[in-house]
């Protein structure tokens, strides 16, 4: 069978009877008949667990590390179906594993007597067990022997029946909502997953003790929910748990992956996201050093926005992060400053957002770069901190720019003159609950007027709306973000530049994913400030 989608082209063998599948391109040698090798072909044995029961229903089929996920779509089942097998091409290389996974207490015991992370654990077992495979059973080839380590190490941690999904770059989000339920999962291209994954209560307890070692974090009766970021091998993933008596059906656990590579501005219009428009707008305030909000509903990807901005500042930028789960990226050539702060969770919490922000005052930063913004503490520490003349850019829960501003002012009490400091609100939205499809749904400028020598909020001029910029004749407001802040760097407004970033970005469309952002900001910067950019270099 033939198999097309956006992750590869690809043509499929199945030999349900002896468990096997053979996987080869669509260009190549095509084999003739068993054992069905020729160039570009991967045979895999996936054993006798149902896993080519519904072969007529596959949908996708791709490796993950030293795994083989396989997808299907049942017209009884309101989710895609998902399997993962071990990536072995024997029975023989299958039983490897069971019989290493049983045994290699006795070979990996002193593993874990000193204070070592997730990673590094799961490293030192593998190298242990690839020598053992080594000295056992030398015939095994190199990247065989590594496959099956990775395995062996994989099933010694808490977590070993989740890593099929969580080494996956392409799965978004997994939840799983108590003990003997089954694990589903949000997947990029394919949607709300379900899988054939349970945990036990066994499982869910050795799972707590994990994320709290990794954490040192408080996670019990008297401090039952948490949320911490985690380093798993090349991939950062976000833990939100729960326990009882919060929690009443048992451990609730949901992990948030983030992509390996962030997505640029470029990848954000490709995928919808944004139009150039609205991204020739956002680039502009980024590179402006705007005071930024982006709001929206959980998983709307808000932190994505806020990731793709930050690659395009200016390397010279001095940068602080302050955050409870560590969500931004590092990029190399920039200056940066990442402070992890407590969890609201933490009923113990030494190091508290509010704190932290204010501090940022006497630590210099050219861009203050807040993560989610939650409490009015923490909407106070914000306001108070631009005020005193900081730049930041932050996310917030909300679904549009009106009702953020009314939660300030009537939850948070954020008065009128603080909420003017403002300058611009992005408001994203999913557009289908477990789908991946996100877009930029609308971008307000902050109106301000001047009264007796005092700033006061004048309200909201929304430029961008319902996915679609504001017609010409009323999408510019002469109090709003854009006009004035265009005015104070000596510009009579800032169209001139958005246009010429609009064509900027038109101009690079055939390159969407692989142009480099990151040097945008600086050539905005070359004309004096990006308000006076008016044509390509």
């Amino acid at each position: 069978m033939a198999l097309t989608s956006d992750h590869q082209d690809k043509i499929l063998i199945l030999e349900p009877n002896q468990g096997f599948v053979h996987i080869g391109g669509l260009k190549g040698e095509f084999p003739k008949g068993p054992p069905w090798q020729a160039d570009g072909w991967e045979s895999v044995y996936v054993g006798d667990h149902g896993t080519l029961d519904n072969w007529e229903s596959l949908i996708d089929i791709y490796p993950v590390g030293p795994y083989l996920s396989v997808y299907y779509r049942i017209a009884s089942s309101p989710s895609t179906l998902h399997r993962a097998v071990p990536y072995v091409r024997t029975p023989l290389e299958l039983a490897l594993v069971e019989r290493l996974c049983k045994e290699k207490s006795q070979f990996t015991g002193t593993v874990g007597a000193c204070r070592m992370n997730l990673t590094a654990r799961m490293r030192e077992i593998s190298f242990l067990v690839a020598e053992r495979i080594s000295d056992t059973l030398p015939e095994i080839s190199s990247p065989t022997r590594a496959r099956i380590a990775e395995i062996v190490g994989h099933r010694s941690n808490a977590l070993g029946s989740l890593f099929p999904v969580l080494l996956d770059d392409e799965v978004e989000e997994t939840y799983i909502d108590g003990p003997q339920s089954s694990m589903y999962f949000d997947h990029r291209r394919l949607g709300r997953c379900s899988s054939m994954i349970t945990l036990g209560q066994q499982d869910a307890e050795r799972i707590v003790t994990l994320v709290r070692c990794e954490s040192n974090l408080h996670l019990d009766r008297h401090n039952p929910s948490l949320k911490t970021d985690v380093n798993l091998f090349d991939a950062n993933l976000r833990f939100s748990v729960c326990l009882p008596p919060l929690s009443v059906d048992g451990l609730h656990l949901e992990i948030r992956r983030a992509p390996s590579n962030p997505y640029s501005i470029y990848d954000l219009i490709r995928n919808g996201t944004l139009t150039i428009e609205a991204a020739a707008l956002l680039l502009l305030a980024v590179c402006g050093r705007f005071n930024i909000t982006i709001t929206g509903g959980p998983g709307s990807g808000k932190t994505t926005l806020l990731n793709s901005l930050d690659m395009t500042t200016p390397r010279a930028w001095r940068k602080i992060y302050v955050e409870d789960a560590i969500e931004s990226r590092r990029f190399g050539d920039q200056h940066q400053v990442r402070y992890r702060v407590d969890p609201l969770d933490e009923t113990e919490a030494k190091f508290d957002k509010s704190t932290e922000i204010i501090k940022t005052l006497h630590r210099s930063p050219d861009y203050l770069i807040l993560g989610e913004i939650q409490t009015a503490e923490h909407s106070r520490a914000l306001f108070q901190a631009i005020a005193a003349g900081l730049r930041s850019i932050q996310t917030c829960h909300s679904d549009s720019a009106s009702s953020l501003v009314s939660r300030w002012m009537l939850n948070h009490g954020i008065d009128r003159s603080s909420i003017a400091l403002m300058d611009v609100i992005v408001t994203v939205e999913r557009l289908t609950p477990g789908e991946s499809k996100r877009r930029v749904k609308e971008i307000a400028e902050i109106r301000r007027t001047v009264n007796d020598g005092m700033l006061s909020f004048a309200g909201l001029n929304r430029v961008f709306a319902n996915g679609t910029i504001v017609p010409e004749k009323s999408r510019w407001a002469k109090d709003g973000a854009f006009i004035l802040r265009a005015q104070e760097q000596g510009a009579d407004s800032h169209l001139a530049a958005y246009e010429a970033l609009i064509d900027r970005l038109v101009g690079s469309s055939d390159s969407y994913g692989a142009t480099d952002t990151s040097p945008i900001g600086e050539r905005l910067w070359k004309s004096g400030n990006p308000f006076m950019h008016t044509e390509q270099e």
